[in-house]
């Protein structure tokens, strides 16, 4: 149930899951309480923008303060 609206693009949990490649316990814990929730339609299903979802792909900087593991 992708919505685009204003040129966005908004995802259910499953979906935005499935857009970052992970699963759907992976999304629960480690993406969902960073993202914005919107909420669409008369349900006012709860859904995410894609780009916020897009800092969630591909390669980040290391924060300065992080120090690797040995």
């Amino acid at each position: 149930m992708t919505v685009e609206k204003d040129g966005e693009k908004y995802y259910t949990a499953a979906e935005a899951a499935e857009y970052l490649g992970i699963s759907r316990p992976t999304f629960n814990k480690n993406v969902k309480p960073n993202l914005p929730e919107y909420k669409h339609g008369a349900l006012r299903r709860i859904v995410y923008r894609q780009s916020d979802l897009d800092k969630f792909k591909g390669i980040h900087p290391v924060e300065a303060n992080h120090q690797e593991r040995s």
